[in-house]
């Protein structure tokens, strides 16, 4: 049952955080800011409402809340790098619209970063084990 709420308040917050993204990103496109840009800033929005959501309703964060931002930040900085180098493939490489091309790609982050976040980021002894590893 716990997990089925898990997850349930995950798709729950991922859709918010995805919409904040696609909306986001579309108003910059609208602005006509550069898409790559426009990825970006979305970026920057749905990574702060994730995080305070994640942390708080879905994985509830028990380690401290600057280890658990950090790792957060990594991982959706990767998932970002993934999303950037996805959408110009979309874009410039099979001419996908670029607003259709940052929906398709979103498919692919969204379980990337439930993944990530589940195992890694509120994960206390992964991020225990990973901040003692770097002491020295």
């Amino acid at each position: 049952m716990k997990r089925l709420l898990n997850i349930s308040a995950y798709l729950v917050f991922g859709v918010l955080t995805t919409v904040i993204n696609i909306v986001s990103y579309k108003i910059c496109l609208d602005l006509n800011l550069d898409y790559r840009v426009s990825a970006f800033l979305a970026f920057i929005l749905a990574v702060a409402f994730a995080f305070v959501t994640n942390r708080k309703y879905v994985f509830v964060g028990q380690a401290s809340i600057w280890q658990e931002a950090a790792a957060f930040l990594g991982v959706r900085i990767l998932t970002f790098l993934v999303n950037l180098v996805g959408l110009i493939f979309l874009v410039q490489f099979l001419q996908i619209d670029k607003f259709i091309s940052q929906i398709l790609i979103n498919v692919v982050i969204i379980v990337l970063n439930y993944v990530l976040s589940k195992y890694f980021v509120f994960n206390l002894k992964s991020i225990s084990n990973y901040f003692k590893s770097r002491a020295v």
